[in-house]
């Protein structure tokens, strides 16, 4: 499968697809280590391409051979918690699977080019907060666990998480 992917950055004029691919994706994967009542309160912010992503050229998707966006994901030198990183680091953000085509090597082909991107760039670290869901893949991808942690997504809205980084 993974070898008539196309990979390629992102645009504005992608924001349905991607908001539809979030919409397939989070509510099918992410049930199995999250409660109900979490899910309800988190899915309506992450479920939402934002536009800052579509964007910045460092985000980038995976279109299959009719061009059906199946894979999403990139990195910025923004922190997700919206801080601004040291010089030299990057975050990983919003990266997600249509639930039809996972373990298919469309997420490792998203990060290899989000990697390749970041290493262009100069940065010599990576960071990536990952669900429950996904923290095993990022292992697998060369990033260390480094713990888990409550990310506040909105006043009242909170949602643990697992912070990895990799040195690049």
């Amino acid at each position: 499968m993974s070898e008539s992917l196309i990979i390629r950055p992102a645009t504005p004029a992608d924001r349905s697809a991607v908001t539809q691919l979030f919409r397939l994706s989070y509510p099918q994967l992410l049930p199995g280590c999250y409660k109900a009542q979490t899910l309800r309160d988190v899915l309506p912010h992450i479920t939402t391409a934002q536009p800052a992503l579509l964007d910045c050229g460092t985000y980038f998707l995976a279109q299959d051979g009719k061009g059906c966006v199946i894979g999403a994901g990139g990195w910025t030198d923004v922190s997700p918690a919206r801080g601004v990183s040291k010089g030299g680091e990057g975050h990983i953000r919003h990266v997600a699977t249509h639930p039809a085509h996972l373990r298919k090597g469309v997420a490792r082909r998203v990060m290899e080019a989000s990697l390749a991107s970041a290493r262009g760039f100069g940065v010599e670290r990576m960071n990536c907060m990952s669900t429950l869901t996904a923290h095993r893949f990022y292992e697998a991808m060369g990033f260390v666990t480094l713990g888990e942690v409550e990310l506040t997504l909105a006043p009242g809205v909170h949602f643990l998480a697992v912070q990895l980084a990799q040195q690049l």
